[in-house]
Parts: structure tokens; C-alpha cells; sequence
């Protein structure tokens, strides 16, 4: 029996290649912002070459996805429970909006690239995860839909949320007026779309 020997020497330097990528554009991200950084400087932070860098990401786009989706997977892998439904949904999203809080040109940037981005795998894992997130968003609603969860419109309800939650974190990124609270606009709109626009009319008493 032929003895495992774990990954060869080129596996092995593939890994520490894309890990000091990866680490060259966390770090220039986050302290230069999206816009200011080059995928040269980035090479050069790495050690690697130009070519050698986009054999690993494709583009500056690439590059960002490939960060910010190391950042967010640990966002679809629990589903919170706090016993309501718009806490669960805000808290479902809390990550987001501290990476927002912390580097809003990069979170807009990474939605934008990938809604607009090209094609490229760190892209495809991106866009991945918001089909979880949204898959995460229907369990939210079924557990708090007895009886529902077959419903034909769950899903759709789902979508709907979902679209509601993404375009408030959007939002949140462009608009930074000083002192506006984004996790309590998030909570509004959810509480909305939840709970209807309009306030439940009350029929009137009927006269006897």
C-alpha cells in the first residue's frame, strides 16, 4: 500500500503563492481603499508576477471578490435565531454592514463587481454566497411561518426580502451621511416589507 504523501512541492507553492496574494490585496484594500490600489503594486507586495498574479485572479475585481469572499462565507454557514424575524434577518446581515462601517468604497465596489464584474471564479464563489444568503433568508421565513413552508410563495417572499436587504446594504455604502444609523434603516425596511406598508385597517363596529 502506496503511503499517502500529502500535496507535492508544486501544490504546496501554488498554496503559499495565492495565500500571500491574498494577503498583499487584503492588506492594500483595506488601507489604501479599492479605487487607489493597482494589481502592479499588489504583485510587487506578494513577490509574484504580474502574470503569475492574474493566473490567480483575473482582474482587480478578481482580486477584491477573492478578499471580501474570505470575509463573508463564514455569513451562510449559521442561520440566526434569536426567536424574531427582522432580528434575524438584521443579525443575518450584521458582517456586511461592519465591512461597511470599516471600508465602504471596498463593499460597494465588491457588490458592484459581483452584479458587473467579469466572469472569473472568485466572482462565481461571490455570487454563490448571495444565493445562500438569499436560501438562508427563506428558512428565516418557513421557521417563522408555521405550516407555510410548502407555500408557492415562500420563495418568492424570500426573493423579495432578499431584495429589500441587498439594496439597503447598497445604499448604506453610497450614501455616508455623518450620524445616519444604516443598521436601524435595515431594520425599518425590514420590519416593512415583513409586516406591510400600510397600517392593518381595523373594521369598524357594526351597529346592531
Amino acid at each position: 500500500m502506496t503511503p499517502d504523501r500529502g500535496p507535492g512541492r508544486r501544490e504546496l507553492n501554488k498554496a503559499d503563492k495565492q495565500r500571500r496574494i491574498l494577503a498583499a490585496a487584503r492588506d492594500l484594500f483595506f488601507r489604501n481603499g479599492y479605487s487607489s490600489v493597482t494589481t502592479q503594486e499588489v504583485a510587487e507586495k506578494a513577490e509574484v508576477g504580474t502574470g503569475t498574479l492574474f493566473r490567480y485572479a483575473r482582474s482587480k475585481g478578481e482580486l477584491l471578490c477573492m478578499v471580501a469572499n474570505e470575509e463573508f462565507r463564514a455569513m451562510v454557514e449559521t442561520v440566526p435565531d434569536t426567536g424574531d424575524p427582522v432580528e434575524d434577518l438584521v443579525a443575518l446581515c450584521g458582517p456586511l454592514f461592519t465591512a461597511l462601517e470599516n471600508h465602504p468604497e471596498n463593499i460597494v465596489a465588491y457588490h458592484r463587481e459581483t452584479v458587473f464584474g467579469e466572469p472569473g471564479p472568485h466572482r462565481a464563489e461571490a455570487q454563490r454566497i448571495l444565493r445562500e444568503l438569499r436560501g438562508i433568508i427563506g428558512l428565516i421565513l418557513a421557521r417563522h411561518s408555521p405550516g407555510l413552508q410548502e407555500a408557492p410563495d415562500l420563495d418568492g417572499a424570500a426573493q423579495t426580502v432578499f431584495d429589500v436587504l441587498y439594496m439597503c446594504i447598497v445604499r448604506s455604502g453610497i450614501d455616508r451621511s455623518p450620524g445616519r444609523d444604516h443598521r436601524a434603516d435595515l431594520h425599518e425596511h425590514v420590519e416593512r416589507v415583513l409586516h406591510g406598508a400600510l397600517a392593518r385597517r381595523v373594521a369598524p363596529d357594526r351597529a346592531y
